[in-house]
C-alpha cells in the first residue's frame, strides 16, 4: 500500500533530526589546530577560539566585569589548551620534554597573566584548573598590550626558522610571544679525522643529462673554526640563467656527515652560524682510501646521478693539497 503523506512526514523527521549530532552545532569557541614543523620537531597547539564579542577588559576582576577573572586560565576555552611535541624542545628558555601537555597561566593580584605552566593532565575542562605543584612546568611569559586588535583568540607561529620560532597567543590588543628553539636533526660539525681527507682545492665540472660537461672551475674543501665543513664554489661558469653561476660562486655550503664514510649532505646558509636549508636530493661521495687524502669526489642526486664530478688539484711539487 501507499503510505500516507502523514506517515511521510512522520517518518522524515525520525529519520533527519536523530542524525544531527552535537560536533555539527556552531559553538561560541570553535576548535583549533596549529601544527608546525621545524626540523623535524612537529609542535601542535589543540585549543579552542574564545572571541571578544565587544567585551572588556578581557582579564581583571569580576567587579571589573573581566572576561578572564579565575586564578587560573588555559590560553582557549571550553578543555584545556594542549601543547604536543615528539622531541624535547626549549620554550621561552626552559628545555620542555617530549610529550602532551595542558597549558594554563596563572594570575597575579591584579588578575592578569603572570607565569605560564605545562601540566601532565591534559583532560582538565576550563573551569577546573589544576594547582600548582611540582609536576608541571612553569615558563616565563612576557605580555604586550598593545598589539593590534584581534577579535578571536589565535595561537600562531608568527616566524620560524631552521632552529626554531616565534610562537605568539593573540587576543584583543594582548599579545604573549614565546621563543621556541628545537634539537637539531643532524649533525653539523665535523672531527679533524673526518675533514682530513676531504679538505684542499678540487677541480671540478658540471654533468648534463646526455654527458656533456661544462667548463671546468674549482671548490675548496676546509673544516672552519666552527668545526663544520665547508665548500667554497669558485669561477662557476655562466649558464645561461641570469645571477645562477653568481649564486653558487657566492654560496656558503656546509657539509654535513650523512652516515657513511667520505659521505656528506650539502646545505645551505645564509647567516653566519645559520642552518637555513639541507639538500635532501643531493650527497658528496668522497673517493675513500687508506691513509691518505680522497682524489675525487661526485656531487650526486636522488636517482643516484652524478651531476657534479671533481678531482683533486695537484701541487707543483706533485703534493695533492
Amino acid at each position: 500500500m501507499r503510505p500516507s503523506r502523514l506517515a511521510v512526514v512522520a517518518l522524515g523527521a525520525a529519520v533527519v533530526f536523530p542524525a544531527a549530532s552535537l560536533d555539527g552545532q556552531i559553538r561560541a569557541s570553535e576548535p583549533s589546530t596549529l601544527v608546525q614543523t621545524i626540523d623535524g620537531t612537529v609542535f601542535r597547539v589543540d585549543y579552542y577560539r574564545p572571541r571578544t564579542r565587544g567585551r572588556a577588559p578581557l582579564f581583571g576582576t569580576e567587579e571589573q566585569g573581566a572576561v578572564v577573572w579565575e586564578h587560573v586560565w588555559t590560553p582557549g576555552a571550553n578543555w584545556a589548551t594542549k601543547f604536543s611535541f615528539q622531541k624535547p624542545v626549549e620554550l621561552a628558555g626552559v628545555q620542555v620534554p617530549a610529550g602532551t601537555y595542558s597549558v594554563w597561566m596563572e594570575m597575579d593580584d591584579g588578575m592578569m597573566p603572570k607565569e605560564m605552566f605545562l601540566e601532565p593532565d591534559t583532560l582538565i575542562f576550563h573551569t577546573m584548573g589544576p594547582a600548582r605543584d611540582d609536576d608541571q612546568i612553569a615558563i616565563p611569559i612576557v605580555l604586550e598590550n598593545d598589539a593590534p586588535f584581534r577579535e578571536v583568540l589565535t595561537w600562531d607561529f608568527e616566524d620560524y626558522g631552521p632552529t626554531g620560532g616565534i610562537l605568539a597567543l593573540r587576543w584583543g590588543t594582548h599579545r604573549f610571544p614565546f621563543d621556541v628553539k628545537v634539537e637539531p636533526s643532524q649533525r653539523r660539525t665535523v672531527t679533524p679525522e673526518e675533514s682530513a681527507p676531504v679538505e684542499g682545492t678540487f677541480e671540478a665540472w658540471f654533468v648534463g643529462e646526455n654527458g656533456e660537461t661544462s667548463p671546468t672551475f674549482t671548490i675548496r674543501f676546509f673544516r672552519g673554526e666552527d668545526d663544520i665543513l665547508h665548500a667554497d664554489w669558485e669561477g662557476v661558469p655562466g649558464t645561461g640563467v641570469e645571477g645562477e653561476d653568481e649564486w653558487f660562486n657566492a654560496l656558503d655550503m656546509w657539509l654535513l656527515p650523512a652516515g657513511a664514510e667520505g659521505w656528506f649532505a650539502p646545505a645551505e646558509s645564509y647567516e653566519p652560524g645559520v642552518l637555513w636549508d639541507v639538500w635532501a636530493d643531493s650527497f658528496f661521495e668522497f673517493e675513500v682510501v687508506e691513509d691518505g687524502p680522497s682524489p675525487s669526489f661526485e656531487l650526486r642526486d636522488d636517482l643516484d646521478e652524478p651531476w657534479v664530478l671533481g678531482r683533486r688539484v695537484a701541487a707543483e711539487d706533485g703534493v695533492r693539497r
